[in-house]
């Protein structure tokens, strides 16, 4: 299959995983996360949304490693700090968590779901 095909394709799973997981069907948004993965294992956000989908499953571990992936793509993605930052808050690594969610904050201050997550952090 031609790389753009996959990319297209990709690009049609994802956005079908965000449906299914707007909906809360979790498990089939992780299906549709992985088909995306599978055909762009470089698309960030395909990660991401994967990552996500993982953690709404309660599988940590898998999510942290996913944000992770994402990061190691794209360093500067936002919501995969934040993603991690929420994985490693429910883990109970709060030191871990913070410097994730500031890391998210350096890149852009205005991101209300860091900044609200960093509010919850620090109550902890």
């Amino acid at each position: 299959m031609q790389e753009d095909t996959k990319k297209k394709q990709a690009a049609f799973w994802l956005e079908y995983s965000q449906h299914l997981s707007n909906a809360i069907r979790y498990v089939e948004a992780l299906s549709a996360a992985e088909k995306a993965v599978a055909l762009d294992p470089t698309n960030t956000e395909a990660w991401y949304v994967k990552g996500t989908c993982l953690a709404m499953l309660k599988r940590q571990q898998e999510a942290l490693a996913d944000f992770e992936h994402a990061l190691s793509l794209n360093p500067t993605y936002v919501p995969a700090w934040d993603g991690k930052a929420w994985v490693l808050g429910i883990l109970g690594r709060k030191a871990e968590a913070l410097a994730a969610i500031n890391r998210a904050l350096e890149l852009d201050p205005d991101y209300f779901a860091a900044q609200k997550r960093k509010e919850r952090l620090e109550a902890l």
